[in-house]
C-alpha cells in the first residue's frame, strides 16, 4: 500500500494521542498520522491505535532520536512508514529496543517500489545488495514480528532476505474501525433502493505506481464508461463512490493491499483490477462479503493478540554486535558471536555494508543456526 494522497484531511475525525511519552507502553513511530493526512496506510495505522488495550504514543519518524530511544529501552516500538527516520539510527534501534514493524510497501527499495525503481533507474531493483537493503533488512530481521500487508509482498521480501521466516511473519491486512465498516455497510444496503450509475469509477491519484492514466486508457479501448473522483474527505469519498456500478484499479507495480478495492467490494461494486493488486489470491478475499467483514474485523486482534504475547512473555535474554568487513581482517569475529551464543537466547548481528562477503557469510550461518 503506497502513501499517496486518495483524501483530503478530514479534520472532523477525532486524534487520540493523548498519552504522553513518558506513560506510554507503546510507542508508534511513523512519517504521518492522520492528523495530517488521511492515506490507506494512515487509516490502518489510526484503526490499530484507537483499538489499542494499551496506553500509545504516537511519534513521528522524523522526531526520534537516540535520546528518546534510551529513554524507551523499556518500551515497546512498532514502526510503521519510517522514510523521515535518520538511518544512522538503525544499529541502535536494533542493540537497544523491542520493535514490531508493520510494513506497508518495500522499505528495502530506495523507491519503495520495485516497479518503480526499474523504471527510475532503466535497472531491476538490486536494493537488497545495497547498504540501504542490507540496513533496511537488518532492522526486520531485529524486529519480534512483521506484519504484512499481502502474502504476496511477504514472499517477495523472503525472496530477497530468506532470513525473514515464517515464524517471524504475521498477514496482517488493511485494518479498518468497526464504525468505517459500519458506514460501509449502510452504504451497501442504501444501494439496493437507490438508482445506481453504470459508470466505472477511477480514483485519481498523482503516483505513477496507482497508473491512473493506463487505467483511463485501457477503460477507453474497451468502451466501458468512467468518472475520476479525488480530493474528497474519506466518508464522502465512499458515499459517492457508492452511487457508481464499478471501480477499475489497475496499478503499474505491486500494490500490498489496496484499501480502496476492498472498500468497492464491500460496497457492492463491480471491480476491475490487475495482477499487481497483491491481496486478491487470498482466501479472505475470494470469500463472501460477510468473511471478508469478519476476517477485516480480526485484524486488530491479529495484531493486538501479538503484542500482547511479547509483553506477557518470559523475559529472555538477548545479544548484540556488528560487523564490517570482518572476514578479510584476523579480529576473531566468530568466536565472538559464538561467545554471546552460549549465554544468549538470540543474538543480533548488525552489518554495516560489507563488500568482502560477511553479509553472506553471516546469513549461511543465521540459515543454519534457526534449523
Amino acid at each position: 500500500m503506497f502513501n499517496t494522497n486518495l483524501f483530503e484531511t478530514d479534520n472532523s475525525r477525532p486524534q487520540r494521542n493523548k498519552n504522553t511519552f513518558e506513560e506510554s507502553s507503546i510507542v508508534f513511530v511513523s512519517d504521518i498520522f492522520v492528523d495530517e493526512y488521511i492515506g490507506g496506510a494512515e487509516l490502518t495505522t489510526e484503526a490499530l491505535f484507537n483499538s489499542s488495550p494499551y496506553k500509545v504514543f504516537k511519534l513521528k519518524s522524523s522526531e526520534l532520536t537516540q535520546e528518546l530511544i534510551s529513554q524507551g529501552v523499556q518500551k515497546t516500538w512498532v514502526f510503521f512508514n519510517f522514510s523521515q527516520l535518520n538511518y544512522n539510527l538503525l544499529p541502535f534501534i536494533v542493540a537497544n529496543c523491542h520493535y514490531f514493524i508493520v510494513e506497508y510497501d518495500y522499505k528495502f527499495c530506495r523507491f519503495r517500489s520495485i516497479e518503480l525503481h526499474e523504471k527510475q533507474a532503466g535497472k531491476p531493483c538490486d536494493c537488497h545488495t545495497a547498504q540501504h537493503g542490507k540496513l533496511t533488512s537488518a532492522l526486520f530481521q531485529g524486529a519480534e514480528k512483521i506484519f504484512w500487508m499481502s502474502d504476496n509482498q511477504k514472499k517477495r521480501y523472503q525472496k530477497r532476505f530468506s532470513f525473514l521466516g515464517d515464524e517471524k511473519s504475521v498477514l496482517l491486512s488493511s485494518v479498518f474501525e468497526v464504525k468505517d465498516l459500519e458506514y460501509i455497510e449502510r452504504l451497501r444496503n442504501a444501494r439496493k433502493e437507490m438508482k445506481i450509475k453504470k459508470d466505472f469509477v477511477v480514483l485519481e491519484s498523482n503516483s505513477w505506481i496507482k497508473g491512473v492514466e493506463e487505467t483511463k486508457k485501457y477503460l477507453d479501448d474497451q468502451q466501458i464508461n468512467f468518472v475520476s473522483l479525488g480530493g474528497l474527505q474519506y466518508h464522502e469519498l465512499l458515499r459517492k463512490l457508492s452511487e457508481y456500478a464499478g471501480f477499475a484499479f489497475m496499478p503499474l507495480g505491486g500494490d500490498t493491499c489496496p484499501r480502496i478495492v476492498i472498500e468497492a467490494k464491500l460496497l457492492g461494486l463491480k471491480l476491475l483490477t490487475n495482477g499487481n493488486v497483491q491481496h486478491t489470491g487470498e482466501d479472505w478475499w475470494k470469500g463472501n462479503l460477510d468473511e471478508i467483514e469478519s476476517y477485516l474485523l480480526d485484524g486488530h486482534n491479529r495484531f493486538w493478540n501479538e503484542l500482547t504475547h511479547f509483553l506477557e512473555r518470559d523475559v529472555v535474554l538477548s545479544g548484540y554486535t556488528t560487523t564490517h568487513n570482518v572476514v578479510k581482517s584476523d579480529y576473531p569475529w566468530r568466536e565472538s558471536i559464538s561467545s554471546l551464543l552460549g549465554f544468549c537466547d538470540e543474538v543480533v548481528v548488525l552489518d554495516g555494508g560489507s563488500t568482502d562477503g560477511t553479509y553472506e557469510t553471516l546469513l549461511a550461518w543465521a540459515e543454519k543456526e534457526s534449523r
